[in-house]
Order: C-alpha cells, then sequence, then structure tokens
C-alpha cells in the first residue's frame, strides 16, 4: 500500500490573481484545470506536477484563511525564495528566522493563506 500528498485545496476569490501568484512567485505550472457550474477549479505544482495547491473558485465562495494554519514547502535557500517572492511584488509575512539549524519564513498568497518556505537544515 502507498500513499502521498498529491495537493491542498486553497479557496479563492480569482483564479486570475491566484494562478498569476502561484506562477510568478513560486514557479508553480498548472497541472490540469476544470470548469465547473459555478467556477474553477485548478491545480497547481512544481514543474507542473503534483504535489502542489488546488485552486478552487466558485460563485458566493469567500476565502477564509487561517491565521495559524498554513502550507510548507521545502525550500533550498529560504532567503532566496524571499526575494523571489518580494522582486515579484509580493508582501512578506515574516521575514528568514532560524529555529534550531533550519531557516523558516513565511508569505501570504493574494487570498491571505499562509505560506512556509522552510530548508528544513538539520533533519
Amino acid at each position: 500500500m502507498k500513499i502521498r500528498l498529491d495537493h491542498l485545496r486553497v479557496d479563492v476569490l480569482d483564479m486570475d490573481v491566484a494562478e498569476k501568484f502561484y506562477r510568478e512567485a513560486l514557479g508553480f505550472e498548472r497541472v490540469v484545470r476544470f470548469e465547473v457550474p459555478d467556477g474553477v477549479i485548478q491545480q497547481m505544482g512544481p514543474g507542473g506536477s503534483p504535489p502542489g495547491v488546488e485552486l478552487t473558485q466558485k460563485e458566493g465562495l469567500v476565502p477564509a484563511p487561517s491565521e495559524t494554519e498554513h502550507i510548507c514547502f521545502q525550500v533550498d535557500d529560504v532567503v532566496a525564495w524571499v526575494e523571489r517572492v518580494r522582486a515579484a511584488g509580493y508582501p512578506i509575512e515574516r521575514e528568514p528566522f532560524k529555529i534550531g539549524d533550519e531557516g523558516l519564513a513565511f508569505v501570504k498568497d493574494p487570498d491571505g493563506h499562509l505560506i512556509e518556505f522552510n530548508d528544513f537544515n538539520g533533519r
């Protein structure tokens, strides 16, 4: 038996704005896109493959991001990723810092979903 993460759903208000963020800031590409009767569901991931995020825009759906829950991506260089996001014109929620040997930083997508970058050094 096998199990692996494929995607996490992220509710968005504007698909074009969300897609632009995940493409420009994170370098994600489209995996698949479905036009549904009341909206759009689009999966995006690194290199156009899972695991990634499933952006969901539906009529009447208002994103309700958590202040504590977040999506974490393992990165090779936290500072470089923060600078990439900043250069793309997006705000940084928390500048790079350390917990033990791990480097971390947080950004928010246009709908306010918290995203962690972590280098996982020491694990």
